[in-house]
């Protein structure tokens, strides 16, 4: 059975890159309640302080690799330091425009986190609000 996404948190430093992936989110479903991060140490913050709380969690994360002071892949090492509960309600969506293979490579390491290049596509995330 799949449940419904609800909640998506943005983090991307580049505001216009947020309002884009938003716009595409609220153009195939309004209902979904959308949480814009510029910042991936104010996400990270707000993450540990909610990490018990699946009503205030996220159930999808499209998480930029490029930012300051903390990346990414910077996130993702704390986030796996957060509890089972987060774990297992929030889904992460590495989004970049990368070409490094490198980069592309070490996202996909992680069987539990998807990767897609920006910006979404529709059909993208038709599939991805289904998931499990």
């Amino acid at each position: 059975m799949t449940k419904k996404v609800k909640k998506i948190m943005i983090v991307d430093d580049n505001e216009f890159d947020c309002y884009i992936t938003s716009k595409i989110i609220n153009n195939l479903d309004e209902s979904i309640d959308i949480m814009e991060f510029n910042s991936s140490v104010t996400a990270i913050q707000f993450l540990e302080e909610f990490q018990n709380s699946t009503e205030k969690l996220p159930d999808l994360i499209f998480l930029d690799i490029y930012m300051p002071v903390i990346d990414g892949f910077g996130f993702l090492e704390k986030f796996n330091l957060l509890s089972n509960v987060i774990k297992s309600h929030t889904k992460i969506c590495i989004l970049s425009t990368t070409v490094d293979d490198l980069y592309i490579q070490k996202a996909k390491v992680n069987a539990s986190v998807l990767y897609a290049s920006k910006p979404i596509t529709n059909d993208f995330l038709k599939e991805l609000i289904k998931l499990d």
